[in-house]
């Protein structure tokens, strides 16, 4: 299995499936933003409506029309159509200037407000309606356009006599309010549309692997398995081990699978340390390394986990036990290795513990106390499972590359990018290490066609122990 790999171009068909489900992932990821979003914007239209709100005013006198031609002021529809005139010829009356240079020339006025004319229909009642930012200059306005329009309409719709029926008077409350409904309404609108926009963004901006087929296209490496999520552990129910069925059988079946092809490409060339990472956190690579050196043991074969994340040490919380003293303590200390390592419930199978946190791991890792270990150790088992730090954002595993035989990569579904898992390779390729292949992990869509729920490997191994406990 070479080390070559190659990033093909991104032009693949889109699956509707997995465009689908990272819209899901980027709406779940953005719900709270887009919450947050909903409510500043709905709180940013409500305070400007509350700033821009100006109280408007209107005045208004409702005049029966009649014709002056006493003949034509019995007939009902002559006075209607005059009416009806008088409204369409109103604005053409008021902005000639003959109307409005009157009215503002007797309030002293520079410019006229609103001043609308309306008729009731198929009557010949006549409205006159004055809109103003100030009650009294809206009322004002009105008496004065009452004064002056009959006699310049008189020269439009000819001689007519106009009645007041009812008159508002002065205002005295605005006929608008703020309008917050309408506000809040702008804002959601607005904020859906752009956490949408967002959403959609995100999902067809995410370079991630998600099936087998896309990660064929990116590296040139065999997939040596695909390990579904699975249920969560339920309290009262034990799983013994890769022999259990129902809720893992899945996952147990994969990691079998895995198990053979690992031992298949190890086998080739005689190799018995096995170096398992991923290019960066979170995607499971002490999963895969524990529950490969499970499966190992229970076939038979003497095999040894080693956490070399000395950083973060993860293994005795994995398999459910209390720290201990481990690989740091051993590469600052003067101890045999044999001090350092520890049996399991599971024959066959023994651990190397981190031990203490450390900063300084890349330093340690690149000691020859490293070496020595792993010397020593190589002919006291079958296999050897190096549980290393993320490839792409530390050195540490690139340090302990040297020392392995080959190298598992872990690569997550739709969790890294494709830059990261590529960088990850590139360094882990640096030192001339042989990748035999990578495994997908927390598969839950297009790769194995059944969702699973995730389902961690310590409490896989602690039910387990409690398993073989009442056996």
């Amino acid at each position: 299995m070479g080390n070559d790999f190659t990033e093909k171009n991104n032009d693949a068909r889109i699956d509707l499936g997995i465009l689908i489900s990272d819209f899901r992932r980027g709406a779940k990821r953005l719900l709270i933003p887009g919450i947050l979003l909903l409510i500043l914007l709905s709180a940013f239209f409500c305070w400007r409506t509350y700033r821009s709100y100006t109280p408007q005013y209107q005045a208004s006198a409702s005049f029966t029309v009649y014709v002056t031609n006493p003949l034509q002021a019995e007939v009902r529809t002559y006075n209607t159509a005059t009416a009806e005139q008088m409204q369409k010829t109103f604005p053409y009356i008021l902005t000639s200037g003959a109307l409005s240079s009157k009215v503002m020339k007797e309030l002293g006025i520079s410019s006229m407000p609103k001043v609308t004319a309306s008729v009731l229909s198929n009557t010949n009642i006549f409205t006159l309606t004055v809109t103003s930012g100030e009650a009294q200059l809206a009322y004002d306005v009105l008496n004065a356009v009452i004064a002056y329009y009959p006699s310049i309409a008189e020269f439009v719709v000819g001689p007519t006599d106009m009645y007041l029926l009812d008159e508002s008077g002065l205002p005295t409350a605005p006929v608008n309010s703020r309008d917050y409904t309408s506000a809040v309404k702008k804002g959601l609108v607005l904020g859906v549309v752009l956490w949408i926009g967002a959403v959609l963004f995100l999902s067809f901006a995410r370079s991630t692997v998600h099936n087998e087929e896309e990660l064929r296209h990116l590296v040139n490496l065999s997939c040596l398995g695909m390990l579904p999520m699975v249920k969560a552990y339920q309290k009262g129910k034990t799983y013994p081990g890769l022999a259990g069925q129902g809720d893992q059988f899945g996952f147990l079946e994969s990691m079998r699978l895995l198990r053979l092809r690992v031992e298949k490409e190890m086998q080739k060339e005689n190799r018995k340390v096995l170096l398992v990472s991923s290019a960066v956190p979170g995607e499971g690579k002490t999963t895969v390394a524990a529950n490969l050196a499970l499966a190992l043991a229970q076939k038979g074969s003497r095999t040894l986990l080693v956490d070399c994340d000395l950083r973060n040490p993860s293994i005795a919380a994995v398999l459910g036990e209390k720290g201990s003293r481990g690989l740091s303590d051993y590469l600052r200390g003067s101890h045999a290795e044999k001090d350092y390592i520890r049996e399991t419930r599971t024959e066959n199978l023994f651990v190397v513990y981190g031990g203490r946190p450390v900063s300084n791991a890349a330093e340690l890792l690149a000691s020859e106390r490293t070496q020595a270990f792993i010397g020593a150790v190589r002919d006291m088992f079958d296999y050897i499972i190096l549980d290393t730090p993320p490839c792409s954002l530390l050195a540490d595993a690139a340090e302990i590359s040297g020392l392995a035989d080959c190298a598992l990569l872990t690569i997550r579904q739709d969790y890294a990018s494709k830059s990261q898992i590529l960088e990850g390779i590139q360094l882990l390729s640096d030192d001339d290490l042989p990748l035999i292949g990578c495994v997908m992990n927390c598969v839950s869509h297009g790769a194995m066609g059944k969702s699973y729920g995730y389902y961690g490997y310590g409490e896989y191994y602690r039910s387990y122990k409690n398993y073989t406990a009442k056996k």
